[in-house]
């Protein structure tokens, strides 16, 4: 699919209509923007608007494709059918970046407006920025995390793992220095902070190996978390003076190695019925 031989078929056909950008906008409900970046080749009309042109300017759907006029052979129809899925491949990314760009705003300004009240209500209230350092702290923060996989999609769940990796025990320490009278917030939050850094990157990293096999993937993070279960424990034992393995963490232990026995077989089988 050429988007700038489309472009081009368009505005050829405005002219023979004698139409200018604005009114062929105000016909099929844009901006003569988009109408202009269609006959420039930047973008394409969305694929709901493919039928109102090919009706405003008596023309088939599959020439504004092809973006010419043409007796239709064996061959043209097959490029057609090409074009139409290329189309709709293209229409439907174009739609889900929009979406992607609206939920990243809406996060920002949603944010930004949970900010700007803490900071209001805390100066009414104490005349100073008090206690609303707090949830300050936690909105930058978590905007700094999420939004990268909001306003990319899958191609920022990197963004968000690299965020959550280098903020989380910077945020630790600023939390640890507002609550002066509590000296145990670093030392247990940064312990653990760490080790559950260390099992999303595992996660992460597995089903990235396992992409067409989920079940397996799915015993995998549950092996995964047996040893990082026990890590905790043993950590905080340390910290906090706790026995490292109670009857729930034997517990939780045993879940997990028979839920990871159980994704295993479920993988097998699913490996079977695909031969």
């Amino acid at each position: 699919m050429n988007n700038e031989k489309i472009g081009q078929f368009i505005a050829e056909l405005r002219k023979q209509n004698q139409m200018t950008q604005k009114e062929l906008a105000l016909k099929v409900g844009v901006t003569d923007k988009a109408v202009s970046k269609w006959e420039r080749g930047l973008s394409c009309p969305d694929i709901s608007l493919l039928s109102p042109l090919s009706e405003i300017f008596h023309v088939s759907v599959m020439e504004l494709l092809n973006g010419e006029r043409s007796n239709a052979s064996v061959e043209d129809v097959q490029e057609s059918i090409e074009n139409v899925i290329q189309y709709t491949e293209t229409s439907v990314k174009n739609r889900f970046k929009t979406w992607q760009d609206i939920s990243a705003l809406a996060f920002s300004l949603l944010l930004g407006l949970g900010l700007i009240v803490c900071v209001i209500c805390d100066l009414a209230i104490s005349g100073e920025l008090s206690w609303s350092l707090y949830p300050i702290s936690a909105i930058v923060f978590t905007w700094l995390v999420f939004y990268p996989v909001l306003k990319w999609g899958k191609k920022g769940i990197t963004g968000t793992m690299i965020s959550l990796s280098v903020l989380i025990i910077p945020f630790l320490f600023v939390i640890d220095v507002l609550v002066k009278s509590n000296d145990m917030i670093l030392p247990i939050g940064s312990r653990m902070a760490a080790i559950s850094i260390a099992y999303i990157w595992g996660v992460y990293l597995i089903f990235s190996k396992t992409k067409k096999r989920r079940w397996l993937g799915l015993s995998f993070t549950c092996l995964l978390a047996i040893p990082i279960d026990i890590l905790i424990n043993v950590s905080l034992a340390k910290l906090i003076s706790l026995p490292i393995m109670t009857n729930g963490d034997m517990f939780e232990v045993i879940l997990l190695a028979v839920l990871a026995a159980g994704f295993f077989v479920m993988d097998y089988m699913n490996q079977r019925k695909s031969r």
